[in-house]
């Protein structure tokens, strides 16, 4: 029989680079992590060769939870499968998982961070912005004043979002895009990498080059 997990430890929910990376930061922070967590896309025995963590169970992982004696951290790159894992859990405990920001981020005073986004290093978020839960945003990017971002959104690296902008959810914005001032983004649309847009994008409609 294995050894309990001691409490108040963080799950990393995830299995990739982004969980790898979630899991470093939050160790330099001092945290207690108890592993990646198999998902169904990645099954605990494609896990073997993770650098940093060994995995625990979904058994445990759900254990864990239900006793609410863990944080959690969906660090899955996917915005659907985010929305799928991040409803199951918050039914179990009734809390969003713990958001993840770097040291380096500048959030103005007045800006808003939703549960369980995930913000990389060098990310400037502007006054009055508002980023929803479970959003992804890569390093280098530029959020503009009272721009908002729906939930479960994917955002590039180095893109720069202009003021008051609209981003619907399940969208993904490519590495290096543009967003001119006052721009919306319909729902579940894709913005392809280094893309200019200077018009409003209907949902599920792919622009760029």
């Amino acid at each position: 029989m294995s050894e309990p997990l001691p409490k108040n430890g963080i799950l990393v929910i995830g299995t990739g680079t982004l969980a790898r990376w979630a899991a470093q930061l939050l160790e330099a922070e001092g945290a207690l992590v108890y592993g990646f967590a198999p998902t169904r896309e990645h099954p605990e025995s494609e896990q073997d060769n993770l650098s940093i963590l060994p995995p625990i169970t979904r058994a445990r992982m759900w254990k864990l939870i239900r006793n609410q004696e863990a944080d959690y951290v969906i660090a899955l790159t996917d915005p659907a499968a985010r929305e799928r894992m991040a409803t199951q859990l918050f039914e179990k405990v009734q809390r969003p998982a713990r958001s993840i920001i770097h040291p380096s981020t500048f959030l103005a005073p007045t800006a808003e961070l939703g549960g369980g986004a995930i913000i990389f290093p060098f990310v400037v978020i502007g006054i009055s912005a508002k980023v929803g839960g479970y959003v992804l945003v890569e390093s280098h990017t530029y959020i503009g004043a009272g721009t908002q971002i729906e939930d479960f959104v994917n955002i590039g690296s180095g893109c720069q979002i202009g003021e008051n902008c609209f981003i619907s959810s399940y969208s993904w914005i490519g590495r290096g895009a543009i967003l001119q001032e006052g721009i919306r983004i319909g729902k579940g649309a894709h913005i392809r990498p280094g893309a200019v847009v200077r018009e409003n994008i209907k949902p599920g409609e792919i622009y760029g080059d």
